[in-house]
């Protein structure tokens, strides 16, 4: 029975191995980053957006613990009209160690922003705190929601509509976009200056989003046995370590019951049951992001009785990079759509 056991759990690690072997050939140890994204040739900052929104650029929304400004970029339409007007959040991927507010050119989500901004829509693109071998969580998190309060602060200024105020992330951006979402709007509290505010939202979407870090990171086999991968098991078992301890300050090999049991409290799918209507979006080839990640989420969603429709891209990887321009904006069509039915 107990052999019957261990093979099974040694058969759920190498179904997504491959996550941890691309970072260990990629000689992203955490000491250096364990970012989720594969490298990508260089990326050009969007020069269509600053002609067609209204862009006010590097406002700080807030200072972190260590005194740090925090920043966002504010897209809002050009011609907008008297009405107040809906917000949607975008938050970046990087692993959380990496990646930045900047919007690219040719990219789905300066589509999407494009889209919006002529519904009437501001977008709001945020920076958060990035991770590393002594910042951990709950602070990128933390700025996550701090954003959707500073939307509230200054909703006069900006002549927010607070009533319909969303979350979209791809990634990293996109765990944090449904970890903000779902979590009770006590928690995760940062900024004494806008603790006072709400961080709710209407809805969320996520882009191949890790949704419970806990399986993504195989915390619950312990420290990886060496004999299981040979040459570079040595690799992995410190890339494994080094996934967990960026995110929970737990040693896993020291600390596995915590670190498993932090790590579970930033799982969005322990939050599934005060969920909000969600849009998921994944590549059924997702190499790094398993879709079993967003399949879970999705069920957990669904038996809690929260609005979620679970979008499949035909063989789309991780960031959609190999997907198409057609389907692709295919896609950022749904996307508005979804939004667009969730105002109220």
């Amino acid at each position: 029975m107990q052999s019957s056991i261990i093979n099974i759990s040694i058969n759920r690690f190498f179904t997504n191995l491959f996550f941890i072997l691309f970072l260990s050939f990629s000689g992203l140890f955490f000491s250096q980053s364990f970012s989720q994204a594969p490298t990508q040739k260089k990326h050009v900052k969007s020069t269509l957006l600053p002609e067609i929104t209204a862009l006010n650029e590097n406002i700080v929304y807030k200072t972190s613990r260590k005194g740090d400004s925090i920043k966002l970029d504010l897209y809002m339409p050009k011609n907008f009209s008297a009405e107040k007007t809906p917000v949607l959040i975008y938050v970046h991927g990087g692993g959380w160690i990496e990646g930045n507010k900047e919007i690219h050119a040719d990219d789905y989500v300066e589509n999407t922003i494009k889209k919006l901004t002529a519904r009437q829509y501001a977008v709001i693109s945020i920076n958060y705190t990035l991770l590393n071998e002594n910042t951990h969580f709950p602070l990128p998190l933390e700025d996550t929601k701090d954003a959707v309060r500073w939307v509230r602060k200054n909703a006069e200024k900006y002549n927010f509509d607070t009533n319909n105020i969303g979350l979209f992330g791809a990634s990293a951006g996109a765990h944090l976009s449904l970890m903000a979402a779902y979590s009770p709007d006590n928690t995760f509290v940062g900024s004494p200056d806008l603790s006072s505010y709400s961080s709710k939202v209407n809805y969320v979407i996520d882009h191949y989003g890790p949704a419970d870090l806990n399986k993504l990171f195989h915390t619950r086999l312990g420290t990886i046995p060496v004999s299981m991968v040979k040459m570079i098991s040595k690799k992995i078992v410190d890339l494994q370590q080094g996934l967990v301890k960026g995110m929970s300050g737990y040693n896993l090999n020291k600390d596995q019951d915590r670190a498993i049991e932090y790590l579970k409290t930033i799982s969005p799918v322990t939050y599934a049951s005060t969920g909000v209507p969600t849009l998921i979006v994944q590549g059924n080839q997702d190499k790094i992001v398993p879709l079993s990640q967003s399949k879970k989420l999705h069920r957990k969603l669904k038996r809690a009785h929260i609005e979620t429709s679970l979008l499949i891209i035909d063989k789309g990887v991780h960031s959609f990079s190999t997907t198409d321009k057609d389907t692709l904006d295919k896609m950022t069509d749904q996307m508005v759509d979804f939004i667009v039915s969730q105002k109220k």
